[in-house]
């Protein structure tokens, strides 16, 4: 299988996960959390419980990893988190490189399965061939999650 294709399964198979990294403390959890993009606009008492990470390929978007962003927090007992950042970085690359030098044999299978080979003639040797590059992305959602102090 080629690597294109190895890449493009790999992208769609990827394209609904995303990994959510927490350092912090932990609460029993809850069931709403309230979400605000910056420390300001919190009006309650609270406290700073600790900070998360949830990164995805480019092909999930931000309101997605948002919503995973929650569902995390309230596992760890959050009741609001503050959106600290949003980025896209690169994770690497794909190539996909295909194409034939003129002149040098070309591979076929016969009827009863045998390999053969045909030659192609020509009076000057050239290689046509099509390349493609693209480039692997991740988004990046950073917040910090708090409790409230009652």
């Amino acid at each position: 299988m080629s690597k294109f294709l190895v890449s493009l399964f790999a992208s769609l198979f990827l394209l609904g996960c995303a990994n959510t990294q927490y350092v912090g403390q932990s609460y029993p959890p809850t069931s709403h959390v309230d979400v605000y993009m910056t420390g300001a606009e919190v009006t309650r008492p609270h406290t700073v419980m600790g900070r998360a990470e949830t990164e995805a390929t480019e092909y999930m978007s931000f309101q997605d990893m948002q919503t995973q962003l929650m569902q995390d927090a309230m596992a760890k007992g959050a009741d609001g988190i503050i959106i600290t950042g949003m980025k896209t970085i690169n994770v690497g690359s794909s190539s996909y490189t295909s194409g034939q030098k003129e002149g040098e044999p070309e591979y076929y299978v016969t009827k009863d399965g045998k390999l053969k080979t045909r030659n192609k003639h020509s009076s000057s040797s050239s290689y046509s061939e099509v390349s493609s590059t693209s480039q692997i992305r991740d988004h990046v959602l950073s917040a910090q999650l708090i409790k409230y102090i009652h």
